[in-house]
């Protein structure tokens, strides 16, 4: 007796179930590059192969309630935000976290001193921002002042910090700390690029 193969028909997910995998595959997909991962990072994080996770993502395989919970773990969401408003995710990921491709950039050109702003808005109490001083980079030849504190610590570099009549020479790893109100200003002290981390409040910028 000669056997007949089964119809593509026959065997052939429902529309609605390959739709369903689609927009589960998107929303897994969309939150892990919101959290800025890798195919990798998760597969290895849930346990599953870098395949299966890609054809999870593409809609083309559908996950197991083990794998779904697992991949859920590394993205660090509940199964349910993948079925209701992934958006609201990210949107959330977007009011909390900066990543390093997404920061906003100022650049004052002729002070070669560039802010790279590591927090999301200036809704907060606080703005945490990287300044980078080219050599001879600084805030400029007069001191200034403004409401608020500030605080940091020099991640790379040399830098010469003046506040209220008073210069300090300040290297890696050293930090400072001082009332906005007062006459200040800096400059870079070193020959190459000086990095400072640079916390203020309120917000500037």
């Amino acid at each position: 007796m000669r056997l007949t193969p089964p119809s593509p028909i026959a065997t052939a997910r429902p529309e609605a179930s390959q739709d369903e995998d689609r927009a589960l595959g998107r929303a897994i997909r969309d939150i892990r590059q919101a959290r800025g991962l890798s195919l990798k990072d998760v597969a290895d994080g849930a346990g599953v192969s870098v395949g299966l996770l890609s054809q999870i993502e593409r809609g083309l395989s559908s996950p197991s309630i083990r794998a779904l919970r697992a991949v859920c773990a590394v993205l660090d969401v509940p199964v349910h935000a993948l079925f209701e408003s992934p958006a609201a995710v990210i949107e959330e990921d977007s009011r909390r976290i900066v990543r390093a491709g997404d920061r906003r950039s100022l650049d004052f050109g002729a002070k070669a001193m560039v802010k790279e702003l590591l927090t999301p808005d200036e809704e907060g109490a606080l703005q945490v921002m990287e300044v980078i001083l080219g050599p001879g980079g600084g805030s400029g030849e007069e001191p200034y002042s403004h409401e608020g504190e500030e605080a940091g610590v020099v991640l790379r570099g040399r830098m010469e910090l003046y506040v209220d009549g008073t210069t300090y020479r300040l290297g890696e790893g050293d930090a400072f700390r001082f009332e906005s109100t007062l006459p200040h200003m800096f400059r870079n002290a070193a020959r190459s690029t000086t990095r400072v981390l640079w916390i203020v409040t309120p917000p500037v910028y």
